[in-house]
Order: C-alpha cells, then structure tokens, then sequence
C-alpha cells in the first residue's frame, strides 16, 4: 500500500447528467448499446485529450490529475507551486470543468459538480481526502446542471481572481463556475462563439422537446434560463 500523504489541492467533482437513461436504454438494443459506448468512449479520451493540449514546458505535476469511474470525472490540482511561482491551481482546475462542459454539451449532456480546496490525497487510482468529500457533497446537493464552489475555494477565487474573472460568478445566488465561458470553446475560429451558443440552444431546445420526466425537463429548463443569461452578457 503506497504511504498516504496529503497535499493542499482544489478539487472537483462532476456527474454527467443522463447517464442513468443512457444505460438503461443500451440494455434494450443496439442503438442504445451504441451511444453508451461512445458516452463511454469520450469520457475516458476527454481529459487526456485536453492534458496532451498542454505546453510541454510545464512541469507535470501541475496538469490536474483525473479519475474517471462510471459517469463522474474527479479532477484535482495543487493550490500553489514552488516551480512556478505564478501558478494558481483552483484557477487551472476551473478551466479544465469549462473545457469539459463545452466537449460534453455539444454532444448533448450537461454537467453537475462540486469544487473544494483542502487536505487530499490524489493517485492514479484513488483520492482521499476532505476536500473531495466536500466536493462529492455538493454534487449531491443540487438538482440543478451546475458545479458550485464550496465557500472556501469562492473565498479563495475572489482573493486571486476577483470578480472581473468571469470564469466562476455568482448566479441566483450560488457561486458556480461559468461552465459557458466563451475563451474554452474548442473553436478558434470567426464567429466560434455564435455557433457554439446556437449549437447549444438547439441542443437544449430537442431535449425540452423530447417529453422526458419533469425532473430532466427542468434540468434543461435552467441550462436554458443561464445561456439566454450570457448570451446576453456576451451581447451576442
């Protein structure tokens, strides 16, 4: 058994909505077998895929480290580095989510999670800790597609980020990672951010069409309510 040794990390916790109906759908025939392996297929390529992005220059123990089990993703990163002085790690970790959400949304699945920052300890196979406990709760605490901040890791986004840096902001009053930020749609391209938040308003526009239970519904209702909000505040 390897020697436990926490570490101060910000962590994240995310649950990808509607794998619940993915499965039980892949059991009754092919097609639904289909779009479970692909689910299946881009939840373990997407954090790799997004680690490879990164300049070879930085030092890898900074990348986050991801979990993948099942339909959650747990990410983690160290606050502060002594190799790079400039490193803020609950900023980085909150990238990452953002990165993410745009991957998953495009095909159709929105997100749920929690962040927390404190004691953990993070391996390739497992993390303890209380700050993943935390985040792990708030997950668990909200009906709604967003991923929350626990009031620690906000009292540390505002002392190193500041409320200019829109990449967390508070809306109806939860702290949450601005998981629509238009800097990590994965487009660089001229008019990226139009047709990613069209793509998205279509996306959510068949599934509140799809007659699903009241408690799916509402879920796409509220994604709904915050990309007409920052469509809005993009002024797009």
């Amino acid at each position: 058994m390897q020697k436990i040794k926490f570490e101060n990390r910000a962590v994240a916790f995310i649950d990808i909505l509607g794998f619940k109906s993915v499965v039980g759908a892949a059991v009754q025939d092919g097609k639904g077998l289909c779009e479970l392996e692909e689910l299946i297929s881009m939840l373990e390529s997407v954090v790799p895929n997004l680690d490879g992005t990164v300049d070879q220059s930085i030092h890898r123990d900074l990348i986050p480290k991801h979990i993948y089990i099942s339909d959650c993703i747990i990410l983690s990163a160290p606050l502060a580095s002594d190799k790079m002085p400039s490193y803020r790690g609950l900023s980085i970790l909150v990238m990452r989510v953002i990165q993410i959400s745009h991957i998953l949304l495009s095909k159709g699945y929105l997100i749920r999670g929690g962040i927390s920052v404190g004691q953990v300890w993070h391996t390739d196979s497992n993390i303890v800790g209380t700050a993943y406990q935390e985040a792990y709760q708030i997950e668990t605490r909200t009906d709604v597609p967003r991923v929350e901040l626990s009031r620690g890791a906000k009292e540390l986004w505002n002392r190193t980020e500041g409320s200019a840096n829109t990449m967390c902001l508070d809306y109806e009053e939860h702290f949450m990672v601005n998981v629509l930020h238009d800097y990590y749609i994965q487009d660089t391209s001229h008019g990226a951010i139009e047709r990613a938040f069209d793509k998205y308003s279509n996306v959510i526009e068949k599934n509140l069409a799809a007659n699903y239970p009241e408690s799916v519904e509402y879920k796409w209702r509220w994604f709904k309510q915050y990309l007409e909000s920052e469509t809005a505040r993009n002024k797009l």
